[in-house]
């Protein structure tokens, strides 16, 4: 059984190979590749034959890449933030009662529920008031 190289280049990348002989390409790489064949600046004809893969192995990265870029933008909806501040003792105008409630105002809107609703449903108002985000 012969040597396999430890890595070679392509495209300016450091293409690691493993013991086996399995080739490891960083996902920078791919996203690379993605960029070019988007461009037009690369075929996946020349991308097979400069990287010795097959044209399946290339609609995988590229499938890989865009589920990478899908999962960054959920993760980053996750951490949005959106101040909630409880006033003590507060009582919505329209109410006849002394029941604490929360207040949320956003620009023109003012929502008032009682203190006692649930933080789950208090989430999904939240939500709505930020647009969706």
């Amino acid at each position: 059984m012969g040597q396999h190289p430890r890595s070679f280049e392509a495209y300016g990348f450091t293409i690691e190979v493993h013991a086996g002989g399995r080739r490891v390409r960083p996902p920078s790489f791919k996203r690379f590749v993605n960029q070019k064949l988007d461009r037009g600046e690369l075929t996946v004809g020349e991308v097979m034959k400069t990287c010795n893969v097959s044209q399946s192995l290339i609609y995988k990265w590229r499938a890989d890449v865009r589920r990478a870029s899908t999962h960054r933008t959920e993760v980053r909806e996750e951490r949005i933030f959106s101040e909630v501040v409880v006033e003590a003792g507060e009582v919505c105008a329209d109410r006849q009662t002394n029941d604490s409630c929360v207040v949320l105002r956003r620009n023109l809107v003012e929502v008032c529920l009682p203190a006692s609703y649930p933080v789950e449903n208090l989430i999904r108002v939240i939500h709505a008031l930020d647009g969706g985000r």
